[in-house]
Order: C-alpha cells, then structure tokens, then sequence
C-alpha cells in the first residue's frame, strides 16, 4: 500500500479503479480534440504540399494559396458582424448607422424613470 493512500490496506482496490475511472474519462474527454487537431494539421500540411506540384498542383493551374480559415473574415472578403447577441425586450434600443458602406447596429442605453411621476 503506497504511503498517500487515505484507504485501509484491504480497500486499496477501490483506490485503483477510481484512478482507472478517471484516467479513462480523461482520455474519453481529450482524445476527441486531440484526433480533430491532428487531422487538421494534416489537412493544411497536405493542402500546402498538394499546391507546390509542379505539374498539377494548385500554383501550375494559377490556384489561390490555400489559406486556414479566419474567424474575422468571410469568404468573400466581407468582415463577420455580430448581430443579434441580446434578447428582445431589454429595455435598449437599436439604432442603424452606416459605417464605410456596412450597416452597423449600436445599441443605447435608455433612460427608465422609477419614480412613477412627472
């Protein structure tokens, strides 16, 4: 029985199927994220290869260098606005202004008298 141990030594068994438990769960947990970060370096570092063909790859047939996508951007150039994140009713109001021809909504705070009169 190791000296960390918070069990009798007769119970130690159970103290060896929780680190089981737990390092098995880990796995379940990390494995996933880990197999989809792996398949996408792969993916870029193929593309990339796949583009420097001399003959048929992407720069012999005037492609576009692949890029890793941006979070920012749309495909077609246009920047990504979020719209949208607040519930109706909320006691703000939307105005719409126009920015560098992109309409842009600006939330303002307004003003609720609590007072009940004039």
């Amino acid at each position: 029985m190791a000296w960390y141990s918070l069990l009798p030594a007769d119970l130690t068994y159970i103290e060896t199927w929780v680190v089981r438990i737990f390092i098995f769960l880990g796995i379940v947990c990390i494995f996933p994220w880990a197999a989809l970060l792996i398949f996408d370096i792969c993916l870029y570092v193929w593309r990339m290869v796949t583009y420097e063909f001399p003959v048929m790859g992407g720069r012999a047939r005037g492609k576009q260098r692949p890029r890793a996508p941006s979070l920012n951007e749309r495909p077609d150039g246009q920047p990504r606005v979020l719209v949208g994140l607040g519930g109706g009713g909320s006691g703000r109001e939307e105005k719409k202004v126009e920015v560098e021809e992109f309409k842009r909504r600006m939330v303002v705070g307004v003003g609720v008298d609590t007072t009940g009169g004039d």
